[in-house]
């Protein structure tokens, strides 16, 4: 049998199951704006790396280095590419992780076009 209150509403489970749902689409919200970090940053990644190496720096990453030497600047594309894309894979078989998973790769990213953009202020 389910309670109704006194102004017609539902029971507390359901206003408990409605601010679970709500806190769901909160975090659903918080995980896309953190993809869009993500892209944005991977984005101003390559861009910051190309003005560096266009400028004469060199690549702080030594795979990266020999990569870049070989195949270009779209090795790093690649590699970011290959990067997001294992770790959307690993996001749709494990969505319980899904706010580190995005977390692992903004936070690094983010810092990485922080270093960029401080060092080719420095050039």
């Amino acid at each position: 049998m389910q309670d109704v209150d006194s102004t017609g509403g539902s029971s507390i489970a359901d206003a408990l199951g409605r601010e679970v749902a709500s806190l769901l689409d909160d975090v659903a919200t918080v995980e896309a704006l953190l993809w869009l970090v993500v892209l944005v940053s991977v984005a101003l990644d390559v861009y910051t790396t190309h003005l560096g190496l266009s400028a004469g720096l060199t690549e702080g990453n030594p795979l990266m280095h020999h990569a870049i030497d070989g195949f270009g600047i779209g090795a790093l594309v690649a590699a970011k590419l290959l990067v997001v894309g294992g770790a959307l894979a690993v996001r749709a078989l494990r969505p319980r992780y899904s706010e580190p998973i995005v977390l692992g790769l903004a936070v690094p990213w983010v810092a990485t076009v922080l270093v960029n953009v401080a060092t080719l202020a420095t050039v």
